[in-house]
């Protein structure tokens, strides 16, 4: 018997399927989502980026291998949230390859664990990467004013942010190492595969082909002809959703909807 049957989330596809909910969401169409445009039509740029990305491997490779014939053995992420996320997947998915860089994720404000942190650094093998998409986000920012008081050394810093913020404005001031600028129509918590992503997964060397050539996998795979109890991205999508509506804890979404291995 097909898991979806007589569930939930198989009406949910259906309905997918009846409002072409995948053809839209590949033509970037807002009311997907609502009928306002804002904050939706600039936010859809992660669907392709992958395509963009496999364009700059050679660049982020040999970013990342001079980071490392120059002496840096660390590599602290300063970022919150969505720009957190996926470096600390990366990390802990991959681990640190021979002759890269460890990666510290610092998504936090607590005094003590940022001291912490700092105490434990050797400092002048460290590499900082501040990431902010806004290039405003005040504990970002906090942790570059914090982190530039022990290491005023532009060399030692790389800012990742979008085209014509502050943070761009101040890292090319103080003449950071390398200032990676972002497609500006990718939300940050959904930038896993653009620099955000891709910049710390270079450092601690993973496999950065393969990992886009996945990602391109699962694209192919959720293709806008694709009938959406087919496409692994609507069937994840739709089992999120209906666990969601009848107030699934986390570890049991996939039960909720029947889901069982």
């Amino acid at each position: 018997m097909n898991p979806l049957q007589e569930l939930p989330v198989t009406e949910r596809l259906r309905q997918m399927d009846r409002d072409r909910v995948i053809e839209r969401i590949w033509r970037k169409d807002h009311t997907v989502w609502k009928d306002d445009p804002t904050e939706i039509t600039n936010r859809l740029g992660w669907l392709t980026v992958s395509d963009l990305m496999h364009e700059r491997i050679g660049e982020l490779v040999a970013f990342a291998d001079q980071a490392a014939a120059d002496g840096f053995e660390t590599a602290v992420l300063l970022g919150m949230g969505g720009s957190s996320l996926a470096p600390e997947v990366f990390m802990r998915t991959f681990g640190a390859a021979d002759g890269a860089l460890e990666l510290i994720v610092l998504d936090t404000t607590h005094p003590a664990t940022i001291e912490r942190v700092a105490g434990e650094l050797e400092l002048g093998t460290t590499l900082f990467i501040v990431a902010s998409k806004s290039g405003g986000t005040t504990e970002t920012l906090s942790h570059l004013a914090f982190f530039w008081d022990k290491v005023p050394n532009g060399t030692q810093f790389v800012a990742i942010t979008d085209p014509g913020t502050s943070l761009e404005t101040l890292a090319r001031e103080r003449g950071f190492r390398a200032v990676f600028v972002n497609p500006d129509d990718i939300g940050g918590r959904y930038s896993a595969l653009s620099y955000f992503g891709l910049v710390p997964a270079a450092l601690i060397g993973a496999p950065l082909h393969e990992v886009l050539d996945r990602a391109e996998e699962m694209q192919t795979a959720s293709k806008r002809t694709v009938p959406a109890a087919q496409s692994p991205g609507a069937t994840l999508g739709a089992m999120i959703g209906e666990s969601a509506k009848v107030g699934c804890p986390r570890r049991s979404r996939a039960s909720a909807v029947g889901w069982n291995s």
